[in-house]
């Protein structure tokens, strides 16, 4: 099944059952905003709602009518669908501890649900939509297309929020940095200079496979963020980091 055609499915379920509109969330509209969207083999999708967990299990059911699908719900309550060598993920919603009050702070009195979520996320970049005819690119935190076209990494809310509200986002940072070219921006380094320690909410498994995809990426870059928030002594020492690592300690003596 072709992609839009695979799409056009999601939307007729969404109508059928009633769900809020789903839209394409994350990497695929980042990447398309920058102009380097090529292959499309991991779709992020999101109602805004709990209407997302819905859709996403009556599309696993529309679709093993003709194809082999396979549906997972994974640890932070987010649903994956693989069709093919295709994967998409339905949000989990997840809405930081008090949002609607911290969002009033910065003047969004009536956040919608979609507010709530995109606010909600890692970093500005990642908080773009896509309609599921890969036509239009929303922006609704009014942030992402500024941040993409200034390469530079920023979290939705201040960092204090955003980088300890959820697991990985501190190490993720500095993966996407590197993956995508951006700086980080200055608040960001701050923040995590004074507290390494949040970059240990992360899982091991996480910390090992994005700190040696960062280096894979940019290892000039991974070395420079690293030493300037402070985190060598939070973060797994492996074969690809250690070089960097007796090189910074050398230097330290």
């Amino acid at each position: 099944m072709k992609l839009r055609e695979l799409l056009g499915v999601l939307q007729k379920t969404a109508t059928e059952i009633g769900a809020s509109t789903p839209m394409i969330c994350g990497g695929v509209p980042r990447d398309k905003r920058m102009g380097k969207l090529e292959n499309i083999a991991d779709l992020d999708i999101t109602t805004g709602d709990k209407s997302v967990d819905y859709l996403s299990q009556e599309f696993a059911i529309k679709l093993r009518q003709n194809y082999n699908v396979t549906r997972k719900t994974m640890e932070d309550g987010h649903s994956t669908i693989f069709v093919g060598s295709l994967k998409m993920d339905f949000s989990s919603n997840f809405m930081v501890h008090n949002i609607d009050h911290i969002l009033n702070q910065i003047g969004i009195a009536n956040p919608t649900n979609m507010q709530r979520e995109m606010y909600s996320r890692d970093l500005t970049c990642n908080t773009l939509l896509m309609t599921l005819d890969l036509k239009k690119i929303l922006d609704p935190i009014g942030r992402g297309f500024k941040d993409i076209d200034n390469k530079i990494i920023n979290t939705c809310l201040s960092p204090e929020i955003t980088l300890t509200s959820n697991r990985n986002r501190v190490i993720r940072i500095i993966y996407l940095a590197c993956k995508l070219g951006f700086n980080v921006d200055k608040s960001i380094v701050e923040f995590v200079k004074k507290n390494p320690q949040t970059a240990k909410i992360s899982t091991e498994k996480v910390m090992n496979e994005k700190i040696d995809k960062a280096f894979g990426y940019d290892p000039d870059r991974a070395n420079y963020l690293i030493t300037q928030m402070n985190l060598w002594g939070y973060i797994p020492i492996t074969k690809t980091v250690y070089p960097y690592y007796t090189k910074y300690t050398g230097e330290r003596k």
